[in-house]
């Protein structure tokens, strides 16, 4: 069986590649919108923004990736080329892959855009890369190992926890649930993307973030890190997140700094509905 640190390593080299043909780009590509895998009249231009560049970096990391892991699964978020190399794999370990997150933030040339990658095993996801090109921060993280960061050349940095938590909050299409955490004091968080917001919640800039129909690509490649990090991730039970074997979007997904913020959030969730 492949070692966690060998997972942590092609992680590595899918995404370090990506993240320096991003920057490169940032701020300087257009928008060619996708069609949408939302339910009619739920998409909005962050569910749809797609530039060439998500292409590109795809193909770039599944690259790599055939070289280095042919029999895996693949599950990415763009339909290009490569996908169709990995469809008639059939094993319990499966590559994750998002190109571009927060490309409307990438558009605009801010720095909150990120390229992510994740394997799970067994519809299980145990080791996690989230890098920050415009930042030069890397996020790494597998099951039982807690969190490292590092710059793309290898210089270590540290990673750090607010303690306690800012009191503020994440939400996306959860306007339904927004009464709960005001009722919690918390303030809304001005995201750039989903891993950004994940990655928030981590570090404990934010204490909670609540999304409906999300996908994946956005929440589970940075959901070891979160995890590792003393977060929680729960479906809207309070239940531990699932993922059936296509990997489809969740009904919930739900993050929370620590056990105190989810407790906090379900008893005021009691109370309310």
């Amino acid at each position: 069986m492949v070692s966690q640190d060998e997972l942590l390593e092609i992680l590595l080299r899918t995404v370090i590649p990506g993240g320096i043909i991003l920057n490169s780009l940032r701020g300087s590509i257009s928008n060619q919108p996708k069609k949408s895998d939302l339910p009619e009249g739920t998409a909005d231009e962050t569910s749809t923004a797609h530039t060439s560049a998500d292409d590109l970096v795809q193909e770039v990391a599944l690259a790599i990736l055939l070289d280095q892991f042919p029999d895996t699964c693949v599950n990415a978020e763009e339909n290009t080329p490569r996908v169709k190399v990995f469809e008639q794999n059939q094993n319990s370990l499966c590559y994750h892959l998002d190109p571009l997150d927060g490309t409307l933030s990438y558009i605009r040339g801010n720095d909150g855009f990120s390229i992510g990658a994740a394997f799970s095993r067994n519809e299980e996801f145990i080791a996690s890369v989230i890098y920050f090109p415009a930042l030069d921060h890397i996020y790494m993280a597998a099951r039982g190992s807690g969190i490292s960061m590092r710059t793309a050349l290898g210089q270590s940095l540290s990673f750090t926890r607010n303690e306690p938590p800012t009191k503020a909050y994440i939400q996306k299409r959860a306007e339904n649930l927004v009464g709960i955490v005001t009722k919690m004091s918390l303030e809304p968080f001005n995201t750039m993307g989903a891993h950004h917001g994940m990655i928030a919640i981590a570090e404990g800039r934010a204490k909670v973030l609540l999304y409906r129909m999300a996908s994946p690509h956005d929440f589970g490649i940075p959901q070891v890190i979160v995890e590792e990090s003393g977060g929680i991730c729960t479906d809207l039970e309070g239940n531990p997140v699932t993922y059936n074997k296509d990997f489809g979007r969740l009904p919930w997904f739900l993050a929370f700094f620590d056990s105190n913020a989810k407790d906090e959030f379900f008893e005021k969730m009691s109370a309310t509905l």
